[in-house]
């Protein structure tokens, strides 16, 4: 039986969301774990100023991979409101 964080924990289709290509970013580090830890899904890193990320096809906008993702990591920078 399935639970209903599966998705979560056991994703196949990872988006990072403000991927980088700067080593010192999250978006860079979290990307470089996964690739790393030897995840075997698929990984869509996702920043629209780059076309490539650590060997990767970088998408502009998570609507361009034209695949359901399992889960999504952002990692951009917060900005205040107002």
């Amino acid at each position: 039986m399935h639970g209903q964080l599966d998705r979560f924990f056991y994703a196949d289709r990872v988006a990072v969301i403000g991927a980088s290509r700067e080593p010192r970013k999250i978006g860079y580090e979290i990307l470089r774990s996964l690739i790393r830890s030897g995840f075997k899904g698929r990984i869509y890193p996702v920043n629209p100023k780059c076309s490539e990320v650590l060997g990767l096809k970088c998408y502009r906008s998570i609507l361009e991979t034209l695949d359901n993702v399992d889960l999504a990591v952002f990692a951009i920078s917060a900005r205040p409101c107002g």
